[in-house]
């Protein structure tokens, strides 16, 4: 007899804005195991252009109506958190495996109403948090473990941008929280201690936060995160017992050990083999996980029960800023 064709995981998308047509698309369109079944946006341009790119038939305006008709194994709803809530909460209380971007949420009270829907309904999740999964960055915390636990590690995040920020997000929950989820999964172990120290720069919001992490299995990690700096700055070091590591997600990466000062180089799109953003920054690998996850039942490691702890530190270091007046 013929050999039975596995089916595809069949996927429905809600959004077709920048973000996801930039790394979430072309992840899932690289998947010979997945389907892009439906697509839905209000503006209607910007879905039939997305539709015509990855040669989707089904198209929406309404996404309930296309859960409705597809019943997919999965939904994507990328867009702004404020916009979106709404839209994921309904997702979970349908029972649907559901994949978001960053923040999850504006607020601590959003991302524990997301994360107890998503338990309460026995749904997959996903936060997009992939510079866990930037193949460099891992490469070389693998390395790193090799030699014995992290001892500590540091995560900037600097932005040349002195306008304040007015919109519904603040620059932790913009970028604050990617450095400190970089930081949990870089260290390891649960978060038991923060310390902080927070500024404005020249505008009326906090454009300058600094926090050192304390984790239960005696890692220590540093984030350092500045909108008022000169450039875009995304850099990581590990350091573990006579090894450590220094690199930039989307550049280079440096592994030193033994007293070595030259140290072994690397390059972001090399170690990813590709020259495709989507593919060395993480993204393709990321989803990769969250695809894994539903077709196994098991949550990946980015899952809303884990993303609410990122989420946590956040609000504990923007409460520690409230207590202190600034």
């Amino acid at each position: 007899m013929p050999k039975r064709r596995a089916r595809k995981t069949r996927v429905a998308m809600i959004g077709a804005g920048g973000m996801a047509n930039t790394v979430h698309y072309p992840s899932l369109a690289s998947f010979g195991d997945v389907e892009i079944a439906a697509i839905c946006d209000l503006d209607e341009a910007r879905l039939n252009a997305t539709a015509d790119r990855y040669a989707v038939e089904r198209r929406y305006t309404d996404y309930r109506e296309m859960v409705e008709d597809i019943a997919p194994d999965a939904v994507y709803a990328i867009g702004q958190p404020h916009i979106m809530y709404d839209i994921w909460t309904w997702c979970l209380t349908q029972g649907l495996n559901l994949c978001i971007e960053k923040p999850m949420g504006l607020t601590i009270h959003q991302a524990r109403a997301l994360a107890h829907l998503a338990e309460q309904h026995e749904c997959l999740t996903q936060v997009s948090f992939q510079r866990r999964t930037c193949p460099m960055v891992a490469m070389l915390r693998e390395k790193c473990l090799e030699r014995g636990p992290i001892v500590h590690a540091v995560c900037e995040f600097y932005k040349c941008n002195l306008e304040p920020l007015l919109g519904a997000r603040d620059h932790m929950m913009d970028d604050g929280v990617h450095a400190i989820d970089t930081l949990r999964w870089m260290c390891g172990g649960e978060v038991i201690g923060v310390e902080s120290i927070v500024k404005r720069v020249g505008v009326p919001d906090l454009n300058f936060i600094m926090a050192t992490l304390h984790f239960d299995n005696g890692a220590t990690g540093l984030m350092v995160n500045s909108w008022s700096s000169g450039r875009r700055i995304f850099r990581v070091e590990m350091h573990a017992p006579g090894i450590c590591a220094e690199a930039e997600h989307e550049g280079k990466g440096t592994l030193y050990a033994d007293g070595d000062t030259k140290g072994v180089e690397y390059d972001t799109r090399e170690a990813a083999g590709s020259d495709e953003f989507f593919i060395y920054a993480g993204f393709q690998a990321k989803n990769r996980e969250f695809i894994d996850a539903v077709k196994s039942g098991h949550e990946p490691p980015s899952c809303f029960a884990d993303a609410v702890k990122t989420m946590e530190v956040a609000e504990v270091i923007l409460a520690q800023a409230l207590l202190e007046g600034r």
